[in-house]
């Protein structure tokens, strides 16, 4: 019971966060969930009566809040269809505005909740009286179904005689593959068609590339074999002819890159049989290899401490013929990603530091001493009235997804508000937004010394992280 009771607790504490982070949605969808688990004859636990009871309460206070905020807004729909009725619009664009008006109303239904039957069958009704004009346009569409038959019935003509006269000797996969490719996008642009025929011509499609893909296998495999007999004569070069044998390696690895594929499995592996090959040979050379590894390690460690960029280890890499092409390269290669890797992490910290100590001075000495240097260039020009800093504060921590911190009808107030808008806003510019709150910060008013003050400086530093994406 105990464990049953503590996966309870755990539950309704995950709901009650979702609610807090404005995930009503899923916050009401799991609630109903835990809610058909108990009856007359499976009570809920009196332990968590009153936490079920609250709970319950908060999801219809959503929902009258999303009724509410929606309500008016179904009601612009229906007079935008019944207007619609009146215009004398081309077939197709009344199809496209009734859509328009249709996808609306399904958006409205996903995030708020679901108009009443009656509300929907008066909407349902002005759609459909609506529609009657558009019905020359479903003639034109099913005319055009029959037309892209024909022009798939011609594609698949294309595909499968695609293979005749080709040989491997004559062709390259990257020929055939762009070939498919095309006709891939062409089968898509032909749409729609017949609903009767649209599983059939699906069919016919799949077993018209039989041919070609049997075509693409033997030229896969002719490449296999044409790479199998460079590696042939890696493995005839005599090592004690090392300067010799590595001139010529290096002319097989230009014909190597001239080769088609072997196949997505088998080219991996015969690809690093030839790698693994030459680099005997090449390893042989030790005393030089290690000099120039020993230099490569320098300039690794140069970049590494900033004494070279990125540009200059690039060119003083370069000099160093005989690791080019080898496990040394790929090392080296790495040494640049993970310094260039660093380097933005760097500059991300450095970011993160100056939008934290521009909120702790906000909080500290107010925004009239905040220092000018600290200010970002993106924020608006300053409001005709100050918001109060912890009002503007537990705003930025909503819209950072935090369960705000601050003074406790301050942020019961806010977050009321802020779910009223959550519902009526739509499309919001997150930068656009950020800069608002920004705006709202750096100009605020101090209420002087509170004994929140610690806690919001922490929260919303925390928001500064899950917004860092946004700052620039």
């Amino acid at each position: 019971m105990t464990d049953k009771a503590i996966n309870l607790n755990q539950q309704l504490n995950g709901i009650e966060q979702l609610f807090a982070s404005g995930q009503i949605k899923k916050a009401q969808k799991d609630l109903r969930k835990l809610n058909s688990l108990f009856n007359k004859d499976k009570p809920v636990p009196s332990r968590f009566r009153h936490k079920f009871q609250r709970l319950n309460f908060t999801a219809k206070e959503y929902d009258d809040w999303a009724e509410f905020a929606t309500s008016d807004k179904r009601t612009q729909l229906i007079t935008a269809v019944n207007t619609l009725a009146t215009k004398s619009l081309e077939p197709r664009k009344l199809a496209n505005e009734i859509n328009s008006l249709q996808r609306q109303w399904q958006n409205l239904d996903q995030h708020g909740k679901t108009a009443s039957k009656e509300k929907w069958g008066i909407f349902k009704d002005a759609c459909e009286k609506a529609w009657l004009p558009c019905k020359d346009y479903f003639a034109e569409l099913e005319g055009k179904k029959e037309e892209n038959k024909a022009k798939k019935l011609d594609l698949i003509s294309q595909i499968e005689s695609f293979p005749s006269g080709k040989s491997p000797e004559n062709i390259t996969v990257i020929q055939i593959v762009k070939f498919l490719k095309g006709v891939h996008e062409k089968w898509k642009i032909f749409s729609p068609v017949p609903d009767q025929d649209f599983q059939e011509l699906n069919k016919k499609f799949r077993d018209s590339r039989d041919g070609i893909n049997k075509l693409l296998a033997e030229v896969e495999q002719y490449n296999k074999s044409q790479k199998e007999a460079v590696i042939v004569e890696v493995q005839a070069l005599n090592k004690d002819e090392l300067d010799d044998a590595v001139v010529k390696i290096r002319e097989l690895q230009d014909k190597w890159r001239t080769l088609g594929p072997a196949g997505k499995k088998l080219d991996p592996e015969i690809n690093k049989q030839f790698d693994d090959i030459c680099y005997e040979f090449l390893m042989i050379k030790d005393k030089e290899l290690d000099e120039s590894r020993g230099l490569m390690d320098k300039i690794i460690k140069s970049l590494r401490e900033k004494e070279l960029s990125p540009g200059e280890a690039e060119e003083k890499f370069k000099e160093l013929e005989n690791l080019q092409g080898t496990q040394e390269e790929k090392k080296f290669r790495k040494a640049l990603k993970d310094f260039a890797m660093l380097q933005r992490n760097e500059k991300a910290q450095e970011k993160l530091k100056r939008y934290q100590e521009l909120f702790e001075q906000l909080i500290d000495v107010g925004s009239e001493k905040v220092a000018k240097e600290l200010i970002p260039e993106f924020v608006n020009g300053k409001p005709a009235e100050a918001m109060d800093l912890f009002e503007a504060s537990i705003r930025f921590q909503m819209f950072a997804g935090l369960d705000p911190v601050g003074p406790k009808e301050m942020v019961s107030k806010i977050k009321f508000e802020e779910l009223k808008n959550r519902f009526a806003e739509k499309n919001v510019d997150q930068n656009e937004k950020l800069r608002e709150h920004f705006t709202n910060l750096v100009y605020s008013a101090h209420p002087g010394k509170n004994k929140d003050a610690v806690e919001v400086k922490k929260a919303l530093i925390k928001s500064l992280k899950k917004v860092e994406s946004l700052l620039p």
